[in-house]
């Protein structure tokens, strides 16, 4: 009972924040929802977000958290907190997710019921 209110809630907050941005929105900083992918694409979209701005360090400084599409669901719990909660990734200042890739990461960190 306590897991889809939490979702919905998580939801109705997402929705509310892109309202709000949206009316403060420049065109340096405009993102698109409407096109967001969904279900399979957007699992596609998140690991290529995965790929070129987490793996690449990944590779070099944790071997073992390396994402793939076979165990990035399963992680999907970690990606939250480490990239929402905590803020600690991604780290350094050479690698920065976009607006779009936040909302995109996000949108698919929630229909993994995290």
């Amino acid at each position: 009972m306590k897991k889809p209110f939490t979702y919905t809630l998580s939801l109705g907050l997402l929705t509310a924040c892109l309202v709000l941005l949206s009316s403060f929105r420049t065109p340096d900083t405009e993102v698109s929802i409407t096109l967001l992918p969904s279900g399979d694409a957007l699992k596609k979209e998140a690991f290529t977000i995965l790929n070129t701005k987490c793996n690449v360090c990944h590779r070099k400084k944790n071997p073992f958290m390396v994402f793939n599409e076979k165990n990035m669901s399963k992680r999907a719990k970690k990606i939250y907190q480490m990239v929402y909660v905590q803020r600690k990734m991604p780290k350094g200042t050479d690698i920065k997710l976009t607006n779009e890739e936040y909302f995109t990461l996000e949108k698919w960190l929630f229909t993994q019921n995290i």
